[in-house]
């Protein structure tokens, strides 16, 4: 094939979305002349906007149950770009559905790169991916899962793993970046913190946050720098006020936009973060990045990037497809395991390697 259409569709939450986007190098590799639209969730269109060899991206908007037309009018919409190519990412579906709709001739499946299998939806692909080579998607981490699952089908079996990364940042992002971390100066290390995840569940104790930063400040000339959405003010002045060092730390939540938050991780010496969004934000931003599990699988959820480390007490009862989330588990040991020193060691050896 030339010149050849490919549509893509990851309906994900956010971090799962950034992982996925490993398949786009593979893709650009084996079609230097593709065209790449991506159909996203509205409300997280413009992270795929972010990603490097994407031309075009289609929010969609839907509802959880019910909607089928609204299905079928999005195949007849999307019949009109003439697609040669269909992947879906996570083939739920509405997705699976739509690109039936949409008459896209060569339509593949990737669901085994997150650990499960298609049902009946895996008559209305044309491939439906599976890891040939006998790789054990538990032992690798999601981005390395979904681009390994890519390049056999491209048949290359020279690629060596490309991590998912964002676009460069404008001049205007890195300028206002610059000016939020001002007050750091120029001595110090400058170490971001994400220390709330939009459930809660995943959360590591204020208190703990707090010893950390006091130990980077003291340790390592350090300057912390607080991230996050409105909603985590609250916790986020806890730790402080936990802190002894309190006029070390700059507190920037609520106060980035998504790009602007890509432009200061660009400019930051580590980021120290809960398992949720921000982690792989970090890491497609090129930041060395540290991310405190708890119950979900380091193996498989740790970002891609050079230098990125992970913080897990690898309870027999976590990980993916073993753990049966907080919402039903009442036990509270695989945050209360997860100690000090054990992320204080990780970030030592992190930190030794920059």
């Amino acid at each position: 094939m030339s010149h050849i259409k490919i549509f893509i569709d990851g309906i994900m939450h956010l971090g799962d979305m950034i992982m996925s986007s490993s398949v786009i190098p593979v893709l650009k590799k084996a079609y230097p002349d593709s065209e790449i639209i991506y159909l996203a969730t509205a409300n997280l269109a413009y992270v795929a906007s972010f990603f490097e060899g994407i031309d075009q991206v289609i929010p969609y908007t839907y509802q959880s149950k019910g909607g089928y037309m609204d299905v079928y009018r999005m195949g007849k919409m999307l019949r009109k770009y003439n697609f040669d190519i269909g992947i879906s990412l996570d083939p739920r579906e509405r997705v699976t559905l739509m690109k039936w709709f949409a008459h896209i001739p060569i339509r593949i499946s990737m669901e085994q790169a997150l650990g499960w299998k298609l049902g009946w939806e895996k008559w209305f692909y044309t491939n439906d991916l599976s890891f040939s080579d006998g790789w054990n998607y538990k032992e690798h981490r999601m981005s390395e899962s979904f681009q390994h699952l890519m390049c056999l089908y491209t048949n290359d079996s020279e690629m060596k793993f490309i991590p998912p990364s964002f676009r460069p940042s404008s001049n205007v992002d890195m300028q206002t970046a610059t000016q939020l971390l001002k007050p750091a100066g120029n001595d110090k290390k400058k170490i971001a913190f994400c220390v709330a995840t939009t459930d809660g569940f995943k959360d590591w104790p204020s208190d703990k946050f707090s010893v950390i930063a006091d130990w980077l400040i003291e340790k390592y000339n350090s300057v912390i720098i607080m991230t996050g959405i409105p909603k985590h003010t609250n916790k986020v002045y806890q730790i402080i006020e936990y802190m002894n060092h309190k006029d070390s730390c700059i507190n920037v939540v609520g106060k980035t936009s998504f790009s602007e938050l890509i432009a200061l991780f660009r400019q930051i010496d580590l980021v120290l973060t809960l398992d949720t969004g921000t982690s792989h934000i970090a890491g497609a931003a090129g930041c060395p990045v540290i991310t405190i599990f708890t119950h979900n699988s380091p193996a498989i959820y740790k970002p891609a990037g050079e230098y990125t480390g992970a913080v897990s007490a690898y309870l027999p009862c976590s990980g993916k497809h073993i753990c049966i989330g907080p919402r039903k588990c009442k036990k509270n040991d695989c945050v209360e395991a997860v100690t000090v020193s054990m992320v204080q060691k990780e970030i030592s050896r992190i930190m030794e390697m920059i």
